[in-house]
């Protein structure tokens, strides 16, 4: 059975065979909360791939002592998975993200398309990249996962390509030693699993799959996408919701790199 999972940077600092005193941020959480206490066996990570597993010998609200019996290091694989998630009402961009990150997620892009009903306004983008920045944690920590996804910076419209496009070069995705880019549209007549069957995932760097908003990408959009290399495919016969879309797609990924 898994053990319970906490949060903290000082499991970067474990040694197998010597003790790891954790903050109020781990304790209050853990004692309060969880109700754990000493002779009971816990892991904790550090967001980054460190995994300290021990035996707590002191449990208070403000400090935990574990007596740390194992350090293991998750290494980063690739190719790297990336989700460009565009915002939407009803909190759906939350729970395809949350989704993703259980599945396995490497990555996450927020993205304001130019059709997203829902938006992230000036004075309140900090508190809503903290938000995601949180679930992203929280469902890091539910799936047991010592490597946490990254959160990258809000893209705007046709400002998403020219991110991308960044990193890549003008025709990364075409090229299967870049990045390959894929955007989940309706109307494409190529399906995702036959580009991942073609792709060679040992000399790609990262899988981005991009999920518009409720009123679908806009021809400017994709126009600047199809710019970059980036590949229009559909998933299946039916339209999944923006919640689902991208959940969808990394099943498949993960499938077809042999992870799954």
């Amino acid at each position: 059975m898994s053990l319970p999972v906490f949060h903290s940077p000082q499991a970067a600092e474990a040694v197998a065979g010597s003790a790891l005193t954790l903050g109020e941020d781990v304790a209050g959480h853990a004692v309060r909360v969880r109700r754990i206490g000493p002779g009971e066996e816990i892991d904790v990570v550090d967001g980054h791939g460190v995994r300290a597993r021990g035996t707590v010998s002191t449990a208070s609200a403000t400090a935990l002592v574990l007596d740390v019996t194992e350090v293991t290091r998750t290494p980063e694989h690739g190719p790297r998975l990336v989700l460009v998630q565009a915002l939407a009402k009803g909190d759906r961009d939350l729970q395809a993200i949350e989704a993703a990150t259980e599945i396995g997620v490497d990555e996450v892009i927020p993205w304001a398309a130019e059709r997203s009903i829902a938006d992230w306004p000036a004075k309140k983008a900090a508190k809503m990249a903290a938000k995601w920045e949180n679930l992203l944690t929280a469902a890091s920590l539910q799936s047991r996962r010592s490597r946490f996804p990254v959160l990258g910076e809000l893209a705007r419209g046709t400002g998403l390509a020219h991110r991308l496009g960044e990193g890549t070069g003008d025709s990364a995705a075409a090229d299967p030693g870049g990045e390959a880019i894929f955007v989940l549209h309706e109307a494409a007549a190529t399906r995702l699993t036959a580009q991942l069957r073609d792709l060679d995932a040992g000399s790609t760097e990262r899988i981005v799959l991009i999920v518009g908003p409720e009123g679908g990408i806009t021809e400017a959009e994709l126009e600047a996408l199809q710019g970059i290399g980036a590949r229009t495919v559909v998933l299946g016969d039916t339209v999944l919701r923006s919640s689902s879309a991208g959940p969808a797609g990394l099943v498949l990924a993960q499938n077809s790199l042999g992870r799954w």
